[in-house]
């Protein structure tokens, strides 16, 4: 099995939303998540392409470049690394499927409960299939392979993101630990 490990907000012109400036110390998700990949990739047990550079400034063009890469690299599952961000309250963490891949809720669901392993105090809003028209279907859709959309934490929650970027290694350990789970089988 070969991952693509893709960073969110890769187009050029998109550095995606930003955490909590209450920490003192805020960085965009694109900066996060190209910090985060590092720290990931070589903790798995399987071939890896990482993506982040998506050679379009537009959302549906960026994504349609990633689309052709993946399918160029011969890629059986993709993970779109992002974090959300809302009111300073909001909380938890989820992964986006497109609702008809067995595939795709397959990983989402081991990205999910290996995060409520890591943080069991951590808020789980689930695994979530998406479809047409819904935050996050474009991309689930359009790639071939199987794909998922991780938003672990909360960006724009203060506590949320403290406790992340004190262990952002934590994190990665669960994106790998899942990921070389779904690839065994």
């Amino acid at each position: 099995m070969k991952i693509g490990l893709a960073v969110g907000h890769s187009r050029q012109g998109d550095e995606g939303a930003m955490t909590s400036r209450e920490s003192g110390y805020s960085i965009s998700e694109f900066t996060f998540n190209s910090d985060l990949v590092r720290r990931i990739a070589p903790a798995l047990t399987m071939d890896y392409v990482i993506y982040n550079d998506y050679k379009d400034p537009t959302y549906v063009g960026a994504v349609d470049y990633l689309a052709q890469k993946l399918i160029d690299d011969d890629i059986d599952a993709v993970v779109e690394l992002h974090f959300n961000s809302a009111t300073p309250k909001a909380e938890g963490h989820e992964w986006l499927y497109w609702h008809a891949s067995k595939g795709g809720s397959k990983l989402a669901y081991a990205l999910k409960e290996e995060m409520e392993k890591s943080y069991p105090d951590m808020k789980s809003r689930g695994a979530k299939p998406r479809a047409a028209k819904q935050r996050g279907s474009y991309f689930l859709r359009k790639v071939r392979p199987i794909a998922v959309i991780a938003e672990p934490f909360f960006g724009s929650n203060c506590e949320e993101w403290m406790m992340i970027n004190n262990n952002r290694g934590k994190l990665a350990g669960v994106y790998a630990r899942a990921l070389n789970k779904f690839a065994d089988g």
